[in-house]
C-alpha cells in the first residue's frame, strides 16, 4: 500500500461519512442558521453586497463567504444541501493538505493518521456542512500553511506569493489570519536566513495586498473614510468584554447572547457604531483591571475546552431566529457527547506531541503560529468551538505524531 492508495482510501471513508450525516442529519441544515444567506441572495438579486433591505452597500461581515454562495446558489440552487455538497468536497481537500503537512513536519505515518483523524472528526462533520465560513476558512488557512513549507523548502518567490494569496482570501474570509503573516516571515528568517526570507516576505505581502486591497478600495468609498475588509470587530469586541460575558461564557452560553450591554445611540453610521461598539469595551477594560484575570482565564477554557461550547441556550436569549435551539435538541445532546470522546483524547495526544516536537526540533513553526494566533485573537473578542475548529487540524498532525511515537515505543518493549 503506498502512501497515495491509503490517502484514496481515508478519501473514501471521509466521503461517506459526510454521505451517511447528510441522509441522517440533511434536515437539520438551514440557510437561515447566519446572516451570509441574507448577502448571497441580494447579491444574486442585483442589490449589491448587503443584508439589510434598506442599503445599497454594508461591510458588517467579510465578504468572501456571500460571494462562494452565491456562486453555490447560481449553479446549483439557494439550497443548503447544495451548499453542504459542495462544502464536503473543500473538506475532501482539506484532508489532502493535511496529509501534506503532516508529512512534511513528522513523514508519511503522521500525514495518514492527521488525514484521517481530520477526515472522521464528527464534529467537522456537522460544522463544515453548515452554511457557515468554517470550512472554506479551514481550506485556505490549510492551504496557506501547506504552501508555508514549500516556500521555506524551495525559497521560490512564487510559492510565497501563493501563501499570499492564501492568506489574502483567508483574510476576506476572517480578518484574523492577517496576524500570521509576521509570525510565518519570522518562522522563515530562523529557517533560512533573513536575506531569503525577506524576498519571501516581500512576494508574501505583495501577493495578499493584490487580494485584499480591491476590497478595501470598495469599502473606503463606500463609507467616506477608511474601513479595512469588515465594520463588525467592535460589535465582537464589546460582546466579548463587558460587565456580565465572564458569567454567560462560564455558563456554557454565547457571549453574543449577552443582554449587560449599552444601547447603543440611534442614527449611527455602520462605522460610527463600530467606533462605539469599541469605546464601550476599551472603557469597560480600562476601568476593571481587576476582572482581567477570570475574564481571560474563562475564555481561555472555553476555547480550548472539550465540550462543544455553547453548551445550551440561556433562559432569557432574546432570539432573532429559533435556529439556535438545534443547541438544545437531543440529537445535538448525543453530538456533545462524541464530541468529548473524540476531541478529548485528540487534544491530549496534541498536547503530548507538541511537547514532543518541541523537544525533536520538528519543523512546528507554523502550526504554533495558528495555535498563537487563534488562541490570541479569541481572548480578545470571544471563543466557541467554532472559533477555535480552523486550529484542529493543525492540532492533529501533533495528535498524531503522538500517537505514532507512543505506538513505536509500545512496540518495541
Amino acid at each position: 500500500m503506498t502512501v497515495w492508495r491509503w490517502l484514496a482510501l481515508i478519501l473514501l471513508a471521509a466521503l461517506l461519512a459526510r454521505v451517511a450525516f447528510l441522509v441522517l442529519f440533511g434536515d437539520t441544515l438551514s440557510l437561515g442558521a447566519s446572516g451570509y444567506d441574507a448577502y448571497a441572495a441580494n447579491l444574486i438579486e442585483g442589490q449589491g453586497y448587503t443584508r439589510f433591505e434598506d442599503r445599497n452597500g454594508d461591510s458588517d461581515l467579510p465578504p468572501l463567504y456571500p460571494f462562494f454562495l452565491a456562486g453555490v446558489y447560481t449553479v446549483l440552487g439557494r439550497d443548503p444541501l447544495a451548499v453542504a455538497a459542495v462544502q464536503a468536497v473543500l473538506d475532501l481537500v482539506v484532508v489532502g493538505l493535511v496529509l501534506i503537512i503532516g508529512r512534511r513536519v513528522a513523514g508519511e505515518t503522521v500525514g495518514l493518521l492527521a488525514a484521517t483523524f481530520y477526515g472522521l472528526y464528527p464534529y467537522l462533520l456537522f460544522q463544515n456542512l453548515s452554511v457557515n465560513d468554517t470550512g472554506l476558512f479551514i481550506l485556505l488557512l490549510a492551504a496557506g500553511i501547506a504552501l508555508t513549507y514549500t516556500a521555506r523548502d524551495s525559497q521560490h518567490w512564487a510559492a510565497a506569493a501563493g501563501v499570499g494569496v492564501a492568506l489574502g482570501l483567508a483574510a476576506l474570509t476572517k480578518t484574523l489570519v492577517l496576524l500570521l503573516v509576521p509570525l510565518l516571515a519570522l518562522w522563515w528568517e530562523r529557517q533560512i536566513g533573513w536575506r531569503a526570507a525577506l524576498r519571501l516576505g516581500l512576494a508574501l505581502g505583495i501577493a495578499l495586498l493584490a487580494v485584499v486591497a480591491p476590497w478595501i478600495v470598495r469599502n473606503t468609498r463606500l463609507h467616506g473614510e477608511f474601513v479595512a475588509i469588515s465594520t463588525n470587530g467592535g460589535s465582537n469586541l464589546y460582546q466579548g468584554n463587558n460587565p456580565c460575558v465572564a458569567d454567560y461564557l462560564a455558563r456554557g452560553w454565547d457571549a453574543q447572547w449577552v443582554d449587560c450591554l449599552n444601547p447603543r445611540p440611534a442614527g449611527q453610521s455602520e462605522v460610527e457604531a463600530d467606533r462605539w461598539y469599541r469605546a464601550q469595551a476599551l472603557d469597560y477594560l480600562r476601568e476593571h483591571p481587576g476582572e482581567w484575570p477570570r475574564l481571560l482565564g474563562t475564555k481561555l477554557f472555553v476555547l480550548w475546552n472539550p465540550r462543544i461550547m455553547p453548551y445550551g441556550v440561556p433562559p432569557d436569549a432574546r432570539l432573532d431566529d429559533d435556529e439556535v435551539l438545534e443547541y438544545n435538541t437531543r440529537a445535538f445532546q448525543a453530538a456533545r457527547i462524541v464530541h468529548l470522546l473524540t476531541f478529548g483524547p485528540l487534544l491530549v495526544l496534541g498536547v503530548i506531541g507538541l511537547g514532543l516536537a518541541w523537544r525533536n526540533r520538528l519543523p512546528i513553526g507554523p502550526l504554533v503560529a495558528v495555535f498563537g494566533v487563534i488562541t490570541a485573537a479569541y481572548l480578545v473578542f470571544h471563543p466557541s468551538t467554532r472559533y477555535r475548529a480552523p486550529a484542529d487540524p493543525f492540532l492533529f498532525i501533533l495528535s498524531a505524531y503522538a500517537l505514532a511515537r507512543l505506538w513505536g515505543r509500545a512496540r518495541a518493549r
